[in-house]
């Protein structure tokens, strides 16, 4: 019944460590069902909380963490780093309203502009306003050089976003329509020549198997969309959401309240997949060069699922003698 307080000792969630959470023998049920466990945080305050907010990562503390994390944010130098079109130069000693420190940063476009840190990191501030000018999709860039595309004139023809369309020519020799959009802040490279380029010799370095780069699973480079310097780790809402992909699905590994929390959890999460998988890669290759026969009937084939526990679990085969 909701509202009911029900005493438990036996349950496997008792005495648990989340975070900064302790759960206590003791929960109630909310209007869903759903179990809210009395914990104490490591700063002495006693809370319900949801046990899948405990399970998942949600809660890590009654807030205590969150005001300390804000501290350190505080402090981050985020010199050189870039958000969006924004490249911090160095820190101003101005005055936020919210006593958040204030960086001073260059934009794409070219002119200067000063942001907190906070929202830089939260990705509210990606560029010094250029994008909302209504006439910022407009300039003449006649004869301008886009990687492989020249643009030629503009077009009578906008784009959904209003944008003009520019007529361009490939160094390939082909002509395309590209909007000032997709030229000054999408970085389209070519009329699609390059990525053929690139789609018929990735073969030559890069190994696959069962539909995964191996060349991928061992590199460390950070995508450029990701601003937390931590690959596969995300700022989303307030929180640092940790994920890995495999095979193209993504796997949801938490959402913590500090960037040290998540880029362990993505730390773990590259030890139990990708350094499993490459190391069972590199067996079977040592195996195959000397049993070309063997390695046609024994193709090499992953699965990644999750426990009771929400753990990932990697299972390789075929199955190596020295993993039998």
């Amino acid at each position: 019944m909701n509202g009911e307080v029900y005493h438990t000792v036996g349950d496997e969630f008792v005495g648990s460590k989340f975070g900064r959470w302790t759960v206590l023998g003791e929960y109630i049920k909310n209007n869903k069902q759903e179990r809210k466990w009395l914990c104490r945080c490591e700063c002495g305050t006693e809370r319900y909380v949801l046990e899948r907010g405990l399970k998942y990562g949600s809660s890590q503390s009654c807030g205590c963490l969150r005001k300390e994390n804000h501290e350190k944010a505080v402090a981050l130098d985020l010199s050189g780093k870039q958000f969006g079109e924004l490249t911090v130069l160095e820190r101003t000693f101005e005055k936020s309203a919210n006593r958040g420190v204030r960086w001073l940063c260059q934009c794409s476009c070219g002119n200067a502009y000063v942001a907190t840190g906070t929202l830089l990191v939260q990705g509210k501030k990606t560029h010094c306003g250029c994008k909302k000018r209504r006439d910022y999709n407009s300039k003449d860039i006649t004869g301008k050089k886009f990687s492989k595309l020249t643009a030629l004139y503009p077009m009578k023809q906008r784009d959904e976003r209003g944008s003009v369309i520019w007529h361009c020519r490939c160094d390939c020799g082909n002509e395309v329509d590209v909007s000032y959009n997709v030229l000054m802040y999408t970085h389209q490279k070519s009329c699609g020549c390059q990525k053929k380029e690139f789609e018929q010799h990735i073969h030559e370095f890069l190994t696959h198997i069962d539909g995964t780069s191996v060349d991928i699973l061992q590199s460390k480079k950070i995508p450029v969309n990701n601003t937390t310097g931590v690959k596969g780790v995300y700022f989303i809402r307030g929180k640092y959401v940790a994920k890995i992909v495999f095979q193209k699905k993504q796997y949801f590994l938490g959402a913590y309240e500090s960037l040290e929390e998540a880029a362990v959890a993505r730390q773990e999460a590259e030890k139990q997949v990708n350094d499993v998988v490459v190391a069972h890669y590199n067996r079977w290759k040592d195996k195959a060069e000397k049993d070309s026969l063997w390695a046609q009937d024994n193709p090499i084939y992953i699965t990644v699922t999750k426990d009771r526990r929400n753990e990932l679990v990697v299972d390789c085969f075929p199955k190596m003698p020295e993993e039998e």
